[in-house]
């Protein structure tokens, strides 16, 4: 219990002292799979209005898989169960699920055993999911669930401020570019 609240509250100085949304998921990634033992997680963020997931950060997942692999968001995933319920989804071997297709990377990858909790930025919207995976049978108690519930909680906002900061950057460089441009136009309308 201990070592999961100095996780939380390691994440929450990390976040504080960082405005690369990347670089904060990927830190989520790798302490909450240190805290559960699994030295794996992701997060997957819905993109293209709910059609897409795309894996944003990621840790213990080969080259390739982390900024580039997208899933559909199917019918029969886990993933997007959880999204739609708004709550953990659990699968403590994916042998014995039935519920659910688990994606080919995820069993090429030798996942056994996985937990998706949902993302909520402010306002209830839904940004995706954290995913933690385990490579061998896995019974996530409740205390897993709950810890990870509190992780997502906790990364909704940072993350809603993470992207209105990279939306005010772009925003102010644009400006500039277009600042930029009028100055340009002006001098050369003075010179001639």
């Amino acid at each position: 219990m201990i070592k999961r609240q100095r996780v939380l509250a390691d994440f929450g100085e990390f976040a504080l002292h960082s405005d690369d949304l990347d670089e904060v998921l990927c830190e989520a990634c790798r302490l909450v799979g240190e805290a559960l033992g699994t030295g794996r997680a992701k997060i997957l963020e819905i993109q293209d209005n709910g059609q897409w997931l795309i894996v944003r950060a990621g840790v213990g997942w080969d080259p390739g898989i982390v900024g580039r692999l997208r899933l559909p968001m199917g019918e029969h995933s886990s993933e997007t169960f959880a999204v739609r319920q708004g709550k953990p989804v659990i699968t403590q071997d994916i042998s014995k699920e039935e519920r659910f297709e688990l994606p080919a990377f995820m069993k090429q990858a030798g996942v056994v055993a996985l937990v998706n909790v949902p993302i909520r930025v402010p306002g209830g919207r839904a940004y995706g999911l954290l995913q933690v995976d385990a490579t061998e049978p896995r019974a996530f108690a409740e205390e897993d669930t709950e810890f990870l519930r509190t992780y997502a909680t906790i990364l909704g906002p940072v993350i809603d401020r993470l992207l209105r900061v990279s939306s005010q950057h772009l925003t102010e460089e644009r400006f500039r570019l277009v600042v930029r441009e009028r100055a340009r136009l002006c001098d050369l309308h003075h010179r001639s």
